[in-house]
């Protein structure tokens, strides 16, 4: 007797317990907003006043790229302010002003991690295990000297990125619940928007890599010979790069994937328990707003008329052109993520 093969169900929503990471990391995000805070805000003060290291310096890989460090310190300065009142007036209790402040939380965070943080935080977190290799004398960075205010710039930028999303995940959550707001009625249509959202989000990466992948093996796929031999070894730093970036794309497909939800059997320890949905999500949503601030300051330098400011000629369409398209990778990713969360999530 034959016996039907039934897909598996990814509306089915497994069990979670209250102490799961997704709790965890709401808990968390009001700190996080709060550090930046009291980190970014007395260094803003401290450069306008005493002329000492600013917190944000000026880059073409930014979209504010026409500020100056002091004028950028003063944006920083208005920011901070809004989210210390915000933060004071969102979590207070039956406040009328919460679900306000709460709005303006969101909109700060979104700010500070899209616009106060640049490409300088993708590019310290794509690199970061390159910078390791060059410390034990391997790998394409190995030989390459770097100024040490890249690494402090890069960590500033990345710490807006966290930053501001403590903010967003501090507003929203407020705001759903006060509102009772939900993003997708029910899990089949989570389920629906989310695989549109994984094929979007897998696939822009992907344009990005192969571009990467054939100047490694000497393809000078969409640039200039002479741009590829200027490139050097630095070519095998793009490798890693585009490398990273299949692996996401594969990690991509398991917000819409049983394995994405149940860990293999065979997997020591963890096999046939559920995936933390922290475990999938925070990352998920952490690529997310990297990517979309890059990808937004490489098309502020294109439609600003500063193309001369990226990588390459104009003609060199292969070394920018890909990243014009994060926007549109981060927005992806990030709605991937929510549905995944929407259908994972469970009363408590």
């Amino acid at each position: 007797m034959s016996t039907s093969t039934r897909p598996p169900d990814l509306t089915h929503v497994p069990p979670t317990r209250s102490d799961d990471p997704p709790g965890r990391v709401a808990r968390a995000a009001p700190w996080l907003a709060g550090a930046w805070v009291v980190t970014y805000l007395p260094m803003a003060l401290l450069h306008l006043v005493r002329d000492t290291p600013p917190p944000w310096t000026p880059t073409p890989a930014s979209v504010l790229l026409a500020l100056s460090a002091a004028q950028a310190s003063v944006l920083i300065i208005v920011l901070g302010s809004l989210a210390a009142v915000s933060l004071g007036a969102s979590t207070a209790r039956g406040g009328a002003a919460s679900r306000p402040a709460a709005w303006l939380l969101v909109v700060v965070g979104l700010v500070v991690s899209l616009a106060v943080s640049d490409v300088r935080a993708l590019s310290f977190v794509g690199y970061a295990p390159m910078m390791v290799l060059a410390l034990l004398g391997v790998g394409p960075m190995a030989d390459a000297s770097v100024d040490g205010a890249v690494y402090t710039d890069s960590l500033l930028a990345l710490g807006s990125s966290i930053g501001g999303i403590g903010m967003v995940v501090t507003g929203a959550g407020l705001l759903a619940r006060r509102t009772g707001a939900v993003l997708f009625r029910t899990p089949g249509s989570a389920l629906r928007i989310g695989r549109w959202a994984v094929g979007v989000a897998a696939l822009v990466p992907l344009c990005y890599a192969v571009t990467r992948l054939a100047w490694a093996v000497g393809i000078p796929l969409g640039v200039r010979d002479e741009f590829l031999d200027e490139l050097g070894s630095a070519k095998w730093a793009g490798f890693g790069l585009a490398a990273f970036a299949v692996v996401g794309c594969l990690l991509t497909l398991g917000l819409v994937q049983r394995w994405g939800e149940v860990f293999w059997s065979w997997v020591p320890l963890v096999g046939g328990r559920p995936v933390p949905v922290g475990m999938a999500v925070v990352p998920a949503l952490f690529v997310a707003t990297i990517v979309t601030s890059a990808g937004l300051a490489f098309d502020a330098a294109v439609l600003g008329g500063h193309l001369e400011e990226l990588p390459g000629a104009e003609q060199d369409w292969a070394a920018w052109a890909p990243e014009l398209l994060w926007p549109v990778w981060g927005a992806a990713l990030a709605v991937a993520a929510l549905a995944y969360r929407s259908r994972r999530a469970v009363t408590r």
